[in-house]
């Protein structure tokens, strides 16, 4: 589902929120950003209202602002907070000053100025991202004057994904700005990973992909890209998996075979204690679990053969590292794929690989696998 996303025009009362503003507009002692009530309630969260009723209407969640002029992620725990003073509900906790070693990042903030508002949450607001957008500083402000048509006399708007990605490439935002986290659709990732891939159903949602830009050559060449490097990170992690499981005896050893032959059907072989061979199939993606997972037709004719072979899903990968869920063995599934090419496949006509949902194989429970210290 895609994040609940507004947008707030910041009145003098709403930056005083940030202290230095504070000190410098003498607009009042609201220390709060006001989140209009027939947007917050109205139109994202119309439970919050009885949610909220047993915290004594009071909503914690984690917020990272980014920016203004493009700078990276500062968190903080906040609350959003509605007293029976308030018409509106409020971004309220207490001042926000500058990040260690920034610590006027936000004194240039004034009226006028955007915050955009990326709302984590189905039911209430668990996390926000709040992106600030200076119509005075350089990185800002073309994206300022391209999202200013989108408000006529209200100061908090709905806006959708469309709008957000519009804005920014009418203002040509480079690709580090954080505008670019609020026009990030995941199933459009998805189908761009999936289609850079070669995947069937990914490039038919792009095709369909009404409303938004089209993908150009750059994007689906930057996409292929990101996806090996999101490959070579996943067998990374992994290589530091079985490297424990090797030091704790739970295997005898492994091979790190792709590093040594990038064309090599299976990226790892591991010797259990018997002396058994298994092959193993690392497929990553830096999106969630269920996208689609890719066979070549020479890893789906390996995974038919005699030794077990198994797909290692890592996903969600992070800074931190990633979520591992193992499949069992597929060689079943590997032996009907071989033996229905053969059996359909025209004389000179070959499939050159395979989109398999994850569905269709079974999976051992979810473990998270770290990065190692440097």
């Amino acid at each position: 589902m895609a994040d609940n996303i507004a947008i707030k025009r910041l009145t003098p009362s709403d930056c005083t929120l940030f202290e230095g503003v504070f000190k410098k507009i003498g607009a009042g002692n609201q220390k709060s950003i006001n989140l209009n009530a027939d947007v917050l309630t109205g139109q994202l969260y119309p439970a919050l209202g009885a949610v909220a009723a047993s915290t004594n209407n009071e909503i914690a969640l984690a917020v990272s602002i980014f920016g203004p002029n493009a700078k990276t992620a500062h968190k903080l725990s906040r609350k959003i907070i509605k007293n029976a003073a308030y018409k509106n509900w409020r971004l309220n906790g207490e001042f926000v000053h500058g990040p260690p070693g920034d610590q006027a990042r936000y004194d240039g903030i004034s009226p006028g100025d955007f915050a955009i508002m990326v709302f984590k949450g189905d039911s209430a607001p668990s996390g926000l991202d709040l992106i600030l957008i200076s119509q005075s500083d350089a990185a800002d402000a073309a994206l300022h004057s391209a999202i200013t048509p989108l408000f006529t006399n209200k100061s908090m708007i709905v806006v959708t994904l469309a709008d957000i990605a519009a804005a920014a490439s009418a203002a040509g935002v480079t690709d580090n700005h954080p505008i670019l986290l609020a026009a990030a659709d995941s199933e459009m990732d998805a189908a761009l990973e999936d289609a850079a891939q070669g995947g069937f159903e990914g490039t038919g949602k792009l095709l369909k992909n009404k409303g938004r830009r089209l993908i150009s050559g750059a994007d689906l060449a930057k996409a292929k890209a990101k996806a090996e490097l999101t490959g070579q990170d996943g067998e990374g992690l992994i290589n530091g998996y079985l490297a424990r499981k090797a030091a704790a005896g739970d295997i005898v050893g492994y091979q790190w075979v792709s590093a040594e032959n990038a064309v090599a059907p299976y990226d790892f072989e591991t010797v259990g204690a018997p002396g058994n061979k298994t092959f193993i199939d690392v497929k990553s993606t830096n999106g969630p679990f269920d996208n689609a997972i890719h066979l070549s037709l020479a890893e789906v004719i390996e995974a038919a053969g005699d030794t077990p072979y198994h797909i290692y899903r890592v996903f969600g990968l992070n800074e931190d590292g990633g979520k591992l869920r193992i499949s069992n063995d597929i060689r079943p599934l590997a032996r009907h794929l071989k033996a229905t090419h053969e059996a359909h496949m025209p004389a000179g006509i070959r499939v050159d690989g395979f989109s398999v949902a994850t569905a269709a194989l079974t999976w051992n429970a979810e473990e998270l696998v770290e990065r190692e210290d440097e």
